[in-house]
């Protein structure tokens, strides 16, 4: 009872936070896509199609969940540490981003079935551009988006002997928000107040079904030198077709000019959406502040989302050691977006990674060091972004602890006993998105990860007390 309340205060809770990363380059398509990857695998380099683990969930291939033993509780959180910086200037940003919440368990030995809530993108940026238009005159265009889409997944698993499918089918909700002012700028290089800003818009609420899913084969191989050593291999595919969103999926799109000495009233730390919702919008009905453009409000949205294809392998000895490689590719240049802007043109994008984890020793506990897992692993993405033909990637190199904890559980047979489970995963990751070449960005970013995953069996009834 208490694990159940503890969840739905979790799921219910996490409307209220932001699972955001602060990136200029979340201005394309539906923003920041997140990997989805947990803790663990992350720190491993993001072995998303091929990792399988009894003690944790892993989203990105849905057959690994008939790997799960027990249920499991997964939650994960990141702090993100960023330096922006052009040719000319350099920045610090922070943020904060709840990564997943997941409650899955074992209905039978063939079968496992759960809930998670995922962020799936993000938009978070704040961009500033000026375009001179003659030898005294500029025109400064502020752009700015925000808002979070997020994905409540129904994952299934199910195996028979080494052969593991599963599937998501998840609910995706949440809104992105895009506007934009542009307005003169007189020769002391301020504002001109007796000019007007131009304030453009474009607001989509997206109400849509998706789904992906997957498929592991798991080989047991025995050494020939040492026979009580075994080795295993998984070979894991996942994927999904394109997705088309749903009917509940709404855009909002408008065009308006006011009076720029009405941003003299704006305060220096305020964003446009801010400065909108708090001086433009309570002042609209009582007075003509605005003059309107253009309006098109609540249109079907035909936005396309392209397929997804993942593969991979990973190689084990028990607990000892685990290692692999893992590849994602999707299609981006097919995507359909809300805008009709260089916004909603994309570049195919892939993802590789490579890492692993090793446990000192495998065979005594007594001493704390020798049960932790150490995890290493590095990650290369070309993203869905070009821009004045060049490509943005990202590189990020991993690193992890696993730390042990002992839980006292129920046996099949309901006997008491007391296993040891990695309930706490701290990792670390560095790295850089962008150039600073054609007038770009780049963000050098550290990442903090931690992960909580708590296990027991449930649905036991005890024979013995």
């Amino acid at each position: 009872m208490r694990n159940s309340l503890l969840l739905l205060v979790l799921v219910f809770g996490i409307q209220f936070v932001k699972a955001q990363e602060h990136t200029p380059y979340s201005r394309y398509g539906l923003g920041f896509v997140y990997d989805n990857n947990t803790a663990q695998s992350a720190q491993m380099g993001g072995l998303g199609a091929a990792f399988r683990s009894g003690e944790t969930v892993n989203y990105l291939n849905p057959a690994s969940y008939s790997a799960l033993q027990l249920t499991t509780f997964d939650g994960g959180f990141s702090g993100n540490f960023g330096k922006l910086k052009t040719n000319k200037i350099k920045e610090k940003q922070n943020s904060f981003s709840l990564n997943y919440l997941s409650l899955f368990f074992p209905v039978n030995k063939y079968w496992t079935t759960g809930l998670a809530m995922l962020p799936f993108s993000a938009k978070d940026y704040l961009i500033s551009q000026y375009q001179s238009f003659d030898t005294s005159n500029a025109v400064k265009f502020e752009y700015e988006g925000s808002g979070t889409l997020y994905n409540m997944s129904w994952g299934n698993g199910f195996k028979y002997k080494g052969f593991s499918v599963g599937f998501n089918l998840g609910y995706l909700f949440g809104k992105v928000n895009n506007n934009t002012f542009a307005y003169p700028m007189d020769k002391s290089g301020v504002f001109d107040n007796t000019a007007y800003t131009t304030w453009t818009f474009t607001n989509t609420k997206v109400s849509s079904f998706i789904w992906n899913a997957g498929g592991q084969y798991s080989l047991d191989i025995k050494s020939k030198k040492d026979t009580s050593k075994t080795y295993n291999i998984v070979f894991g595919l996942s994927g999904s077709a394109p997705i088309k969103f749903g009917k509940g999926t709404y855009t909002d799109k408008g065009i308006y000019t006011f009076r720029s000495g009405y941003q003299t009233y704006r305060t220096p730390d305020a964003g446009l959406n801010d400065f909108i919702e708090e001086y433009i919008k309570p002042r609209t009905s009582t007075a003509s502040i605005l003059d309107t453009l253009s309006e098109n409000f609540n249109q079907r949205s035909d936005i396309r989302i392209p397929a997804t294809l993942q593969f991979g392998i990973v190689a084990s000895r028990g607990i000892k050691w685990r290692a692999g490689f893992d590849f994602k590719f999707q299609p981006w240049s097919k995507y359909k977006g809300y805008e009709d802007n260089a916004a909603s043109r994309l570049s195919n994008s892939w993802r590789i990674g490579f890492g692993g984890e090793f446990l000192p020793n495998d065979k005594n506990f007594s001493k704390f060091f020798t049960r932790i897992k150490y995890r290493a692993g590095f990650n290369y993405t070309r993203t869905n972004v070009t821009i004045n033909n060049q490509s943005i990637n990202e590189f990020g190199m991993n690193f992890g602890l696993g730390i042990p904890l002992i839980i006292t559980t129920s046996s099949e047979e309901g006997m008491l006993q007391k296993v040891y489970v990695y309930a706490f995963n701290v990792g670390l990751e560095a790295g850089i998105r962008g150039t600073t070449k054609s007038n770009l960005v780049q963000e050098n970013f550290v990442r903090l990860r931690f992960g909580i995953t708590l296990n027991d069996r449930w649905f036991v009834k005890r024979k013995y007390y």
